[in-house]
């Protein structure tokens, strides 16, 4: 139960429901300052969590604090426009990953990073130095920027690897493997044929979008489990950390932890990002979201692909292709 409830988040939204006490009482930087440790708040759970609760104080704090400092300094409209656009620039990818995907729409998020700083330095020109005006709004639009250079520079590398396929293809064997689930059970590839499986590659617990496109999943489990599929994910995680993850954001299905990256690179799920690889201690690169739809037969019937728009956040392409499936024959697994 702790694992959702989101503490900071929560914290966030009430020092944001406090700030107008001190405007009222006369106290304008001391609600400056709660709006901006709301903004810090959601932040260090915007990774951990990835929820509409930190997409939503993101914005509202940010969005506060411009109007608040237009009004307080007469600036207005322009930081009330800066924060606008760069609380939009941090969540708009991750709100709607189905769109945006980790490749498409980049000018969109970091368009508007550059049109918030352009409207901040619109409203701190000619003004004398005070903490407020000139360093609070720092904050969201400095995440803005720093986040979008990420998406450019990621995306240039995953369009690389990507362009040709994965190197397991359609209508080819699924490659076998065993890996430990989150409690510790040793699952193995081959004793699960007779049923449809969906292989769910994920780049680890670090990544939103990935939280986005578990629960995306996850939301569709009934509908799965009518048609007789059986969900796993694999991560790069150790199964500590996949526990705490499927807990986190709320998974049922297994998430299997292929830290050593031997199944992920097998599949040919594994690329290089020197920045990001910085950030994470993976044995051979990192992760490639991706899905992978098994017949009863191993043979692989459905491949998703992140530089392909809304593709592998759109589970109703497996249905599609669920309906197609061919009759049982021989097993592809040794």
């Amino acid at each position: 139960m702790f694992h959702r409830l989101h503490p900071f988040t929560a914290l966030g939204f009430l020092l944001l429901a406090l700030s107008p006490v001190f405007i009222a009482v006369d106290k304008p930087l001391a609600a400056v300052g709660l709006m901006f440790l709301a903004q810090v708040f959601a932040m260090l759970e915007f990774k951990k969590y990835t929820s509409q609760y930190q997409f939503a104080l993101i914005l509202f704090s940010a969005m506060s604090m411009g109007i608040f400092l237009d009004l307080w300094h007469m600036r207005w409209p322009w930081l009330t426009m800066g924060m606008l656009c760069a609380s939009t620039a941090i969540i708009a990818r991750q709100a709607f990953m189905q769109q945006f995907t980790y490749v498409n729409l980049l000018w969109v998020d970091s368009g508007l990073a550059f049109v918030s700083l352009g409207c901040y330095l619109t409203a701190v020109r000619d003004q004398a130095f005070a903490w407020d005006l000139w360093l609070a709004p720092l904050l969201p639009i400095g995440g803005a920027l720093f986040l979008t250079y990420c998406y450019v520079q990621d995306a240039r590398h995953i369009r690389k690897r990507s362009r040709f396929g994965y190197r397991v293809q359609v209508n080819t064997p699924a490659p076998d493997f065993e890996l430990p689930d989150q409690d510790g059970h040793v699952v193995r590839l081959s004793d699960l044929r007779g049923t449809p499986l969906l292989l769910i590659f994920v780049r680890g617990d670090w990544c939103p979008g990935c939280h986005m496109m578990l629960r995306t999943y996850e939301r569709n489990r009934a509908r799965f489990l009518e048609k007789g599929v059986h969900v796993v994910g694999i991560g790069p995680d150790n199964i500590e950390v996949n526990r705490d993850m499927v807990e986190r954001i709320g998974v049922a299905y297994r998430m299997l932890s292929d830290d050593a990256q031997e199944v992920s690179g097998r599949y040919g799920v594994v690329y290089n990002n020197p920045m990001l690889e910085m950030s994470v201690d993976y044995a051979q690169g990192i992760p490639l979201p991706a899905s992978f739809l098994v017949d009863r037969d191993g043979i692989v019937r459905y491949v998703s692909r992140p530089d392909r728009v809304g593709e592998f956040l759109d589970p109703e392409l497996i249905f599609g292709v669920l309906e197609q499936l061919p009759p049982s024959a021989q097993p592809a697994w040794n």
